[in-house]
C-alpha cells in the first residue's frame, strides 16, 4: 500500500508519526517535498535503522513554505509530476497542512487527490486543533480522498477526542509523547490501529 500521511496544520508531528508507521509496519519512507537543510529524513534514520529512506521529490535549501524557496532558489518544478517511488508498501510524507503549497500552483492535497493516494491524518492537541482537524477531514472528504486514520500526536486529551468523534464519526488513534522508548510507542500504535481494522501493508 502507498499512503499519504499529511497534517492538519504544520508542527504536529507528521515526521513521528510517519517514523512510528515506517517502523511498525515495515514501510519505506518518501518526503515529497523537504524545505530546509535538517531534513526529516535524517529524523526516519535516527528512529528507524532499518527503514528503506528514498530520496526526497525535491529538495529546497529555504526553511519556508515550497513555494517561497522556489522563488527564493530560482527553482521550478511541477509538484504534480513529483514521481513515487517504486516501492509497494510506501509512505509519503507530506509538507506542512493539507493547503501548503506544493509549488506555485498546487497544495499538498492536490498531489494525493492526483495520485488517487489514501491518506492518514496527522493532528495534535493545542487550541485550535479541533477546527484544523475537522476542516482537514472535512478537506479530504471534498477532494474524494479516501480517510484510512486519525492519529492524534501528543499527551491524550479527551476532551478533544470525545468532541471530534462525536462530531466526525472517526475513530482516532494516538501516539503519545515518546523519549527514549519510540519502539515501544510505535508498536502500540500499530496495536490501536489494528483494533480499528486498520493496515497499512498489501
Amino acid at each position: 500500500m502507498q499512503v499519504f500521511v499529511c497534517g492538519s496544520h504544520t508542527d504536529v508531528g507528521k515526521t513521528s508519526v510517519s517514523a512510528a508507521l515506517c517502523y511498525a509496519f515495515k514501510l519505506d519512507y518518501f518526503k515529497l517535498v523537504q524545505a530546509g537543510s535538517q531534513t526529516d529524513s535524517q529524523k526516519i534514520a535516527s528512529l528507524c535503522k532499518d527503514v528503506k529512506i528514498h530520496p526526497q521529490g525535491v529538495f529546497l535549501k529555504t526553511p519556508a513554505s515550497p513555494h517561497i524557496g522556489m522563488l527564493k532558489e530560482n527553482v521550478n518544478y511541477d509538484g504534480l509530476n513529483i514521481p513515487l517511488p517504486d516501492s509497494k508498501n510506501l509512505l509519503i510524507e507530506s509538507a506542512g497542512g493539507l493547503f501548503t503549497p506544493l509549488d506555485l500552483k498546487h497544495c499538498m492535497i492536490d498531489y494525493a487527490k492526483a495520485h488517487k493516494l489514501p491518506a492518514i491524518l496527522v493532528g495534535g492537541y493545542y487550541l485550535g486543533g479541533i477546527n484544523h482537524i475537522l476542516l482537514s477531514i472535512h478537506a479530504l472528504k471534498s477532494y474524494g480522498i479516501e480517510l484510512l486514520a486519525l492519529i492524534i500526536s501528543g499527551e491524550q486529551n479527551m476532551q478533544m477526542d470525545s468532541f471530534i468523534i462525536q462530531y466526525s464519526k472517526i475513530n482516532i488513534a494516538h501516539l503519545s509523547t515518546y523519549k527514549e522508548d519510540f519502539h515501544t510507542k510505535a508498536l502500540e500504535l500499530k496495536e490501536e490501529l489494528e483494533k480499528l481494522n486498520i493496515t497499512l501493508k498489501n
